[in-house]
């Protein structure tokens, strides 16, 4: 694929990201239904859930040290004033994008099927890999010279801890916690899902109120206060 193309392709899977892993998990729910495997157990739902936390957990970190208008969810064109070095990002380059691979990982690893585990490893790799030629590329035009000497010291996506540099901005807790709502409210969502559908598969009741249920009621809560947060500044 020509350089243009990859760009091209880079900017089209960059404009829709956030909605690309929805027709993913639609068909892993399908494919879970059908199958033959058995109740997921409480360990399982603990662990999976821990795993899809800690992306939302580095994702608070990463967003709570960036520099404004830095590491938000534009789709519409690359924005960047400040070049974003120490910190997580002294670490690794793509922090973000690491974040939401492990908040699907966790939701794949709850189905408990290698295959498609791996088919949608293989499928986040695929689309972040050229969404970050797009965005290297523009940090390339745009800081030319000391966006080179970062991105020959600091990894792409797997941390290397060896030149760790202390954040140079304070940390901002409602911007990071404002940034990880629709996230939570995706993972309460699709646990419960699979919950249901797990519930339905092994007892036929079609509702079954537990800790998960709970969890999803304060997503929603999160959710909607943090939008009015929003709606109240602007």
């Amino acid at each position: 694929m020509k350089a243009s193309s990859k760009l091209a392709y880079g900017n089209f899977l960059f404009k829709y990201r956030g909605i690309l892993p929805v027709p993913i998990i639609i068909f892993s729910l399908v494919y879970y239904y059908f199958s033959n495997y058995y109740e997921i157990t409480q360990f399982q739902y603990l662990l999976s859930l821990s795993i899809s936390i800690s992306g939302l957990i580095l994702r608070v970190y990463t967003v709570g040290y960036a520099f404004h208008k830095t590491s938000g969810k534009n789709t519409a064109k690359q924005i960047a004033e400040s070049l974003n070095t120490s910190g997580i990002y002294s670490v690794l380059r793509n922090p973000l994008y690491l974040a939401n691979f492990l908040n699907w990982l966790g939701i794949v690893l709850l189905l408990s099927n290698i295959i498609l585990t791996v088919f949608i490893t293989l499928f986040f790799v695929h689309i972040y890999y050229y969404i970050i030629l797009v965005e290297e590329n523009f940090l390339k035009e745009k800081f030319k010279k000391k966006y080179e000497e970062y991105l020959n010291l600091v990894p792409r996506i797997i941390p290397s801890f060896k030149n760790w540099k202390e954040p140079v901005t304070d940390f901002n807790f409602k911007k990071s916690l404002i940034n990880i709502k629709n996230g939570l409210l995706g993972i309460a969502i699709v646990f419960n899902l699979i919950n249901l559908i797990d519930i339905y598969k092994h007892s036929g009741k079609i509702l079954e109120i537990n800790w998960l249920s709970y969890f999803l009621v304060f997503s929603i809560f999160f959710y909607f206060s943090n939008k009015l947060i929003l709606n109240f500044r602007s």
